[in-house]
């Protein structure tokens, strides 16, 4: 999977899961069966989440694992390799 999808895909799910999560709290009353089922979809989305962030956001050119500053970053930390072209950056490590 693209590094780009798996930014999207990321995000998706983390803003689904804090919209349902705010919409189990705002229009439903709490312990009821509705209630119980948002909050469960808002816990699996933020799971799926975590699952593509962990198994999915990994530097095309080295492999290892991008979780800090994912959405902004453009050259892997490791390799120092931009993500989309994979040609090497020179100049000093930020």
């Amino acid at each position: 999977m693209n590094i780009k999808t798996a930014r999207r895909m990321v995000l998706l799910f983390m803003a689904l899961s804090v919209l349902m999560a705010l919409v189990g709290l705002i229009f439903f009353e709490p312990g009821t069966t509705v209630s119980m089922y948002v909050t469960m979809l808002a816990f699996v989305l933020m799971v799926l989440a975590l699952v593509f962030l962990f198994g999915f956001c990994k530097c095309p050119w080295c492999g290892r694992r991008i979780t800090t500053g994912l959405m902004k970053i453009e050259v892997c930390p490791h390799c120092r390799r931009d993500l989309e072209t994979g040609m090497k950056r020179k100049g000093k490590r930020k």
